[in-house]
């Protein structure tokens, strides 16, 4: 391999073609975007789109040996493939010759805010191991999202931990996009938005993206969408779906005319003499030759223009890029809020899909077996694995889809994919002691006129009828905590809908409108085995609202729970206002853990958590709340904690009549099992959240479990151990490649080097290597008293253990 950056740049430029003497070289990426299903079904959209589409694509790559086209995700290859045996040898050369490339190895282009960390890692070696096993060598370098809404700030520590070197993205937070407002194009960038960051302060598409634990990736920003030159060789507006709003005109003066456009635009944002222009609108066939132009362009233009044109791919273009990577800025960026309504929207989904992998995770953990090596691989839980990456897709887990294809498709994969969660888990449990941990407590309460008050070793609380069964005070040793009203629900009018709430675009409303704490509601009580059950009937805009709170059980933990409906174009959250002034919220986010501002481009700012979100003032008191699956939570003002527990916005709608042609989608979305949460209000004495004992994260954990059940998290987590209380073995699993299990560790000290040793209680480890998430060995570790030694510097570590 050539060494210096220089030699890496020549011999690219020699196997794609591109002249020595090129000042600017225009790389054209052409693919199709393909979701599994968000307008139709993924049955719908093979029959009416894929099968014609992979014709042609391969028709074109026959008839035009120097092109190349890139494919997004898993899913429907893997449905042509079990379709046409006969493309199958022309599939697999074509890949190996690298003009079918691969941007990624996902079943699907997965959203990266809500998923489980474990449930993205998975979806990249499922897809990883489909290729292998049917003869398709390639493990690409590149992970390809060009339509998720927003990405995780923590998304280079998981590409990194996969073994992905670059990534691209879209949708960024204050970016334009066609059809997406009423406001100009002119008006965006936002300011204070990562695209004005790289837009207009940077200037630049191509940066090295850094995550909070110190991974890296390079990564390219699609400033024009993902379908910038699909109307090269057409007059008119735009090709989606099959269909163009326009005429077919491949001229030589249109063509030329085209590029020069794209030059302008790009070049301005360009540190290096490449550009890079997408082609690939939602489920759009190939450019018709598109070779054949580009060639006759280069023989006409090139001599004055200086500017080649060349069919290559994004791995392609990187790989330029990555020759002048001293160019480029380091960035630690979270493009969030990209839309807010999707972190709420179909709060169902969300937690079936969140529930369904920590289903999995515990199944494996529970049902591992050091003395079957190698393990057997079991085809029920290969399914619901892949079940679940399904879900991962950014128009499932979010929320996006019509009602039709949710109830038809995407609720039936949840409902499978829970069944055989349930009875794998069911299984693994056969073996786990019957045995409860209940603990002496202080709980001491009486309910008189309406006032409720409740006293532990931890706290004291009082809960009003009057004001609307909210938590009108809560004392610890340090006085009193509230500033106003606690677990208070908030009614916003929300003229929004699946993806956006009504205050991010013009003509949009989100307003707040009414409270619990408005009217007098009903409260009920009941004491069961040292723990207070008090129940609260409310009505919020004419719909009743029930909520729940169990207190004391000598946890300072308050666990609570929300059942109802909100109204008609309403989002309700609850409200928990501190004495603070803090103006940041730690959280939770796939890959790691961020802190995020009061305030980023709209008022209210909400945020998607994993599962925790922590406010802390500098004095070191605050509030730590446990969401039990993907959340909408935010800062109203300071220290004022707000998270979205119900809502109904079916449809974005300006000046609520006009519809947004970016969201043709509409849908209700329900909370079938409620919602649940749990409080700690942390004092200055506790850590902060991200650097929480294991014992405390337990504690946050079991707050959403009734004291009297078993702890399953507890009794997994001691299979196989870290002896360091920040390192966390968050998943064991049968290798999918290779032998032995993959043990996957999470550290929440993130940056800093950890030295720990990895211990099965049951047997004594006989070797151990460190791997990726798709389980290509790295390094040989070394072995110590049956303990494994890993070096742990970032956010996930897997290793491969032999007993």
């Amino acid at each position: 391999m050539p060494s210096s950056a220089s030699e890496r740049e020549r011999a690219l430029r020699r196997r794609l073609g591109i002249p020595d003497d090129a000042r600017h070289v225009l790389v054209l990426g052409e693919s199709s975007h393909w979701d599994p299903n968000w307008l139709f079904t993924s049955e719908e959209y093979y029959e009416r789109r894929i099968e014609r589409i992979l014709d042609e694509v391969l028709r074109e790559l026959v008839h035009e040996p120097r092109r190349v086209y890139s494919l997004e995700a898993i899913f429907f290859l893997r449905l042509y493939w079990d379709r046409r045996p006969d493309q199958r040898d022309l599939l697999r050369q074509l890949v190996a010759e690298r003009r079918l490339q691969l941007t990624g190895t996902g079943i699907t282009t997965p959203d990266t805010v809500i998923p489980a960390t474990e449930s993205i890692l998975r979806d990249y070696l499922l897809g990883q191991e489909w290729l292998r096993a049917h003869g398709f060598e390639v493990e690409p370098r590149l992970a390809y999202l060009p339509d998720d809404f927003g990405c995780s700030p923590a998304l280079p520590a998981m590409l990194a931990a996969l073994g992905f070197d670059r990534t691209a993205l879209t949708r960024i937070d204050g970016m334009y996009f066609v059809g997406a407002d009423l406001r100009l194009p002119s008006s965006y960038p936002l300011r204070g938005s990562s695209a004005h960051l790289l837009e207009k302060e940077l200037r630049t598409q191509d940066f090295v993206w850094r995550a909070p634990d110190g991974s890296e990736v390079l990564c390219h920003w699609n400033a024009f969408t993902y379908f910038q030159g699909d109307m090269l060789a057409h007059l008119g507006v735009i090709r989606w779906m099959g269909m163009t709003l326009g005429v077919p005109w491949r001229t030589g003066r249109h063509i030329a005319s085209r590029i020069a456009g794209l030059v302008r635009q790009l070049a301005p944002l360009s540190r290096t003499p490449y550009l890079f222009c997408p082609i690939g609108c939602d489920f759009n066939g190939p450019i018709e030759h598109l070779v054949e132009l580009l060639d006759r362009h280069d023989r006409t233009h090139f001599g004055e223009t200086g500017t080649w044109v060349v069919s290559a791919g994004m791995d392609d273009y990187l790989d330029l890029v990555d020759c002048h990577r001293d160019r480029l800025p380091v960035l630690e960026l979270d493009p969030n809020p990209y839309w807010m309504g999707f972190y709420a929207s179909r709060p169902n989904v969300k937690r079936l899909s969140n529930r369904i992998a920590r289903k999995l995770v515990l199944a494996e953990k529970l049902s591992f077996d050091p003395d079957r090596d190698p393990a057997p691989r079991d085809a029920a839980l290969g399914e619901a694995w892949n079940l679940v990456a399904l879900t991962n897709h950014h128009d499932l887990v979010t929320g996006t889809s019509p009602e039709r294809v949710y109830l038809r498709e995407q609720l039936p994969w949840l409902r499978r994919a829970e069944s055989l969660a349930d009875g794998l888990l069911a299984r693994a449990r056969i073996d786990v002691p019957e045995t409860r941990q209940r603990t002496p407590a202080t709980l001491e309460w009486q309910l008189r006129d309406g006032v409720l008050d409740v006293r532990t070793e931890h706290y004291s609380a009082r809960v009003s009828e009057a004001s609307g069964g909210c938590l009108t005070s809560y004392r610890d040793g340090t006085g009193e905590r509230l500033s106003g009203f606690g677990n208070d629900l908030v009614a916003y009018a929300d003229s929004g809908g699946l993806w956006r709430m009504g205050h991010e675009y013009l003509g949009g409303r989100f307003r707040e409108i009414e409270r619990t704490s408005d009217r007098p509601a009903r409260i009920e009580v009941r004491e069961a085995e040292g723990v207070l059950e008090v129940k609260v009937r409310s009505r919020l805009c004419g719909e009743e609202v029930v909520r729940w709170m169990w207190l004391g059980g000598g946890s300072p933990i308050v666990r609570l729970h929300v059942d109802g409906t909100a109204a008609g174009h309403r989002t309700i959250t609850c409200r928990f206002p501190m004495r603070s002034s803090a103006r940041t919220l730690a959280m939770n986010v796939p890959g790691g853990v961020v802190t995020r501002p009061l305030q980023k481009l709209y008022d209210p700012t909400f945020w998607p958590a994993r599962s925790f979100a922590h406010l802390e003032d500098p004095s070191g008191f605050g509030l730590a709340v446990f969401l039990g699956g993907p959340a909408c939570v935010g800062l109203s003002r300071p220290g004022v904690v707000e998270w979205v527990v119900l809502r109904h916005a079916p449809l974005e709608k300006a000046f609520g009549v006009i519809p947004l042609p970016a969201h043709p989608a509409s849908g209700i979305g329900t909370a079938e099992d409620g919602v649940e949460y749990a409080v700690w209000l942390t004092g200055a004495g506790d850590h902060r959240a991200h650097h929480l004992p294991r014992e405390v994260r337990r504690s946050l954990r079991a707050g959403l479990t009734a004291p009297s059940s078993i702890d399953l998290d507890a009794i997994a987590s001691e299979v196989i151990t870290t002896d360091h209380v920040d390192v966390l073995v968050s998943a064991i699993k049968v290798a999918s490649r290779g032998e032995g299990h993959v043990v996957r560790l999470r550290s929440y000290r993130p940056g800093e080097r950890l030295d720990v040793r990895v211990r099965c209680a049951r047997r004594a480890i006989r070797e151990a290597r460190r791997c990726d998430a798709r389980e290509r060995d790295l390094a040989p570790l070394v072995v110590e008293d049956g303990a494994a030694r890993v070096a742990v510097d970032r956010a996930i570590t897997s290793v491969r253990v032999l007993f």
